[in-house]
């Protein structure tokens, strides 16, 4: 066999069952044995997932929207999102460089016969079956299960035999695998005489005019490929090829010319090189290496290419756009169904599931929709043209084909609104002893810490910038945020009670997981808050949950290591409850803020905070920097404020009582409901500390003492001077006064107020 020639070395092949032969794309041949049967297309009825139609207003905002249409399209486990009309960024996959000179290593699939349909035989004939290793080079010969399949009653006693894994093909470039999928597809719908096709034939004949199959005829004759086949048919993919080495198709920062002539959709969130940058968007604030696992993904098919069912991992979303060619057919089974879907796979393939369990999630044998449906389990359809997304939901379990060359980009993201699900993920994945790609409470900590950063600009310095604004929005959106990080503070929390009572406790210092992830060594739970760890082992850590089984040695020799006390977890959380003494504390003792100081405005930078902690050591150093460089800084601050505070009490309260009240402008009248102590100016410490905010449907009022005073108002007042940003420390800081907000911390408290206490 000539070396340009792809193809196997032909098995004996029966009758009925014709092989395919492919070739290099070098080559100037190819020949197409396998012919559509339209007399045996079998297509199943199925419901239409959703379609939503954006307006330009809406699309602006990507996890907005996406969260806007949750509700509807959840459901389904899938839905269409067709962008307004002016959406047409530019395909970088058809410049000439990239379309013609770059190259990726196309994936051979066998698809004949790989769906199953009949449950009871397969449950009665996989008791007495004996395994069988499948080959990976040379299809089989399927005779005996052949004969069968034509009856209809298949014979599963070599089940695993007719499942042959995808294995490296030839190098393509785009053009020339457009080439090849366009004239595979021609030989295949065109030949409808046996004899057309001979070896000598090199050059066909195909008219001008050459007539298209429908989305539905493709679909027909697919369905009768993967369940009754009368060939062995192999096809060509290139699945999950990475963005970064073959390029993705949307315009992106490294291309100066693109980035200069479309800033549009190099910034837009829908370009999907964005998605995992935007405010709200948890996977910003994993390590660019665990990142990696989840950038966007290439996908070029061609006719018939299959995607077999299976759930993305750690159950995120997944969003893909297809960039040209022809349309993509899509089934689904929605997330709350996925554990029946399970059930049934294991009932249908017990041999193949127990064989692969680490795989279940991505197995080549599948379930057709008719048993799925036969079993009670919803399937939905949708199909996916060229300039079109479509949205997979957390769980669910998806599937599907190409109807002719395509080049999609595809990639995983998870919103706030995962956050529930992605709890669940983390206890199953323990459960089933798997290892994780990314760590839950890493992100879940970063999140918080970035929506306390986003409520301080905002609620404290008055820095309402539309970045801000959006970043302060997306994190409070729900509440989603606060719930999660409360629940997994009370579980913590649960936990530490139990083991403080016979473990020694400490933080994690710095070099704990600076440079790996560190891992429960029992069932692989990540350890990002906290770890027990044992003097007889360096290196080897487990979760609380299992810290009888780390070793034999006594519970002395044990250690708990955490990264936040408690009381410091329960501190961030009324910080995302909007609690204003809270947001002041967090920022100023975590993240490193003061009144003077500018907030840093790159979000990798809390990132690679919440990365790694600091020795206990480090950190008091590092503290006492931060506050011998500010205190000077605060100290003529507050003398500043305190001055101006008194000059303008008096005045002001007059102001207030006259508008709202409409009574004395005496602010010390008896009849007035605003009283303000003359030792408003009693400041006991030198290191009190003013904080608050203008208050708002979210944003609650803390009432506290400012020195040895008090200041009090009755009614909630809205402040009718706008304050420029840029004198917004002296500004802001009067208002609050002025409106009851002024709030006392001390810099040496463990917390402004207990967990319990509320400000509305």
């Amino acid at each position: 066999m000539g070396q340009n020639f792809f193809c196997f070395q032909d098995p004996p092949i029966n009758a009925r069952r014709v092989k395919v032969t492919r070739r290099c794309p070098k080559c100037n041949f190819m020949k197409v044995t396998a012919r559509w049967h339209p007399e045996d297309a079998k297509r199943e009825v199925l419901e239409e997932a959703p379609t939503f139609h954006p307006t330009e207003e809406e699309f602006k905002d990507t996890l907005k929207y996406i969260a806007s249409i949750r509700s509807t399209a959840e459901p389904y486990g899938i839905c269409r999102i067709i962008p307004p009309l002016f959406w047409k960024p530019p395909c970088t996959l058809e410049e000439k460089n990239i379309w013609e000179f770059s190259e990726f290593v196309a994936h051979i699939q066998r698809i004949d016969g790989h769906q199953v349909q009949h449950a009871q035989e397969t449950t009665a004939s996989s008791s007495g079956n004996t395994k069988t290793k499948r080959r990976k080079g040379t299809p089989a010969a399927l005779d005996s299960q052949l004969e069968n399949e034509m009856n209809c009653t298949t014979n599963y006693q070599n089940l695993e035999d007719c499942v042959c894994e995808s294995i490296p093909g030839p190098k393509f470039s785009l053009k020339t695998f457009k080439k090849y999928a366009d004239e595979f597809k021609t030989q295949y719908f065109n030949n409808t005489d046996k004899n057309m096709v001979t070896d000598s034939d090199i050059n066909l004949a195909i008219p001008q005019n050459q007539w298209e199959p429908s989305v539905e005829i493709i679909e027909g004759e697919y369905g009768r490929i993967v369940q009754n086949p009368t060939e062995e048919i192999e096809v060509l993919c290139g699945n999950t090829l990475d963005a970064v080495v073959l390029s993705s198709g949307f315009p992106t920062v490294s291309d100066d010319s693109e980035a200069c002539t479309f800033p549009e959709y190099l910034k837009s969130g829908w370009n999907l090189n964005n998605i995992l940058k935007l405010p709200g968007s948890l996977l910003s604030f994993e390590s660019s290496e665990a990142s990696r696992n989840f950038s966007p993904r290439i996908n070029v098919g061609m006719c018939f290419s299959p995607l077999y069912w299976r759930v993305e991992e750690h159950q995120l979303y997944s969003l893909s756009y297809m960039h040209l060619g022809e349309p993509k057919v899509w089934y689904c089974v929605p997330g709350r169904f996925a554990v029946n879907f399970e059930a049934i796979r294991k009932k249908y393939l017990p041999d193949l599931c127990a064989e692969q369990p680490d795989e279940n999630h991505n197995l080549i044998m599948q379930l057709s929709c008719s048993v799925l449906k036969a079993e009670g389990i919803p399937v939905y359809r949708c199909v996916q043209y060229p300039r079109e997304y479509v949205l997979i939901f957390p769980g669910a379990y998806h599937s599907g084909f190409d109807c002719g060359f395509n080049c999609s980009e595809a990639v995983s993201f998870a919103p706030l609104e995962w956050l529930p699900r992605g709890q669940n993920v983390v206890d199953l994945y323990c459960e089933q002893r798997r290892k994780t790609l990314l760590s839950y409470d890493k992100l879940l900590l970063g999140a918080a810490r970035e929506a306390a950063r986003a409520r301080w600009e905002v609620d404290l310095r008055m820095m309402r910038t539309p970045q801000n604004i959006a970043s302060k929005d997306a994190y409070r959106r729900d509440g989603i945020l606060a719930k999660a990080l409360d629940s997994r503070i009370r579980s913590e929390s649960l936990k530490r009670e139990y083991l403080c009572i016979s473990l020694k406790s400490r933080k994690m210092d710095g070099t704990f997981d600076a440079t790996d992830k560190r891992e429960c060594s029992i069932c692989l739970r990540d350890l990002y808050f906290s770890a027990v760890a044992c003097s007889c082992s360096e290196d080897k850590f487990v979760c609380p949950d299992h810290a009888k089984q780390l070793c034999s040695c006594n519970w002395s020799k044990k250690t708990l290591l955490y990264r936040y006390e408690i009381s410091e977890l329960n501190l961030l959380h009324q910080a995302l409850d909007g609690k204003l003494s809270s947001v002041y504390k967090w920022a100023k003792e975590d993240l490193g803020l003061s009144m003077t100081s500018v907030a840093p405005q790159d979000r990798k930078h809390l990132a690679q905070n919440v990365s790694s902690s600091r020795p206990a050591s480090e950190d008091l150093k590092m503290k006492e920097s931060k506050s011998t460089t500010v205190s000077d800084a605060d100290s003529k601050l507050k003398e500043r404020l305190l001055q101006a505070i008194t000059n303008a009490s008096k005045r002001k309260q007059a102001q207030v009582e006259s508008q709202v009240m409409g009574t004395s402008t005496d602010p010390f009248s008896s009849s007035s409901k605003m009283k303000v102590k003359e030792n408003i100016l009693g400041c006991q410490s030198a290191k009190t500390c003013i904080g608050g905010g203008v208050n708002s449907a979210d944003t609650k009022t803390d009432m506290k003492t400012l020195g040895g005073g008090k200041f009090s108002i009755s009614k909630k007042v809205e402040p009718k001077v706008t304050y420029p940003v840029s004198s917004v420390a002296n500004s802001h800081f009067l208002t609050l006064v002025q409106e009851g907000k002024l709030v006392e911390i001390s810099s040496d408290s463990s917390c402004t107020s207990s967990s319990s206490e509320s400000d509305d």
